[in-house]
């Protein structure tokens, strides 16, 4: 893993020292990981969905998807890259959803 961890920028390594913080439970260690990333997060999701309230919705539920699974996390990717592929699948899944909605 160390050798993985040299490819990573040093913000990159500090999400890492984060993330296996947050792995034992540490509130802490997630307050940060979702304050460093929250807004970058939430305006991409709003590009997306072009709907404040929907973007600021997601946006939580990404990070709670997030921390949920933080177990299953894996340092092969930067916690940041995990991350937005989280938001942006569940964007999608929302958008499928709304549409399916709209047209039946």
């Amino acid at each position: 893993m160390e050798e993985l961890n040299a490819k990573f920028s040093s913000r990159a390594q500090e999400d890492l020292e984060l993330v296996a913080k947050a792995k034992t439970g540490d509130q802490v260690s997630f307050s940060k990981l979702m304050d460093r990333y929250r807004d970058s997060i939430y305006f991409m999701v709003l590009k997306m969905v072009h709907n404040r309230d929907d973007a600021e919705d997601l946006t939580i539920e990404a990070f709670g998807k997030a921390f949920n699974n933080i177990s299953n996390y894996s340092a092969d990717f930067a916690f940041s890259t995990w991350l937005f592929k989280i938001a942006t699948n569940n964007s999608i899944d929302f958008i499928r959803k709304k549409r399916l909605q709209t047209t039946s």
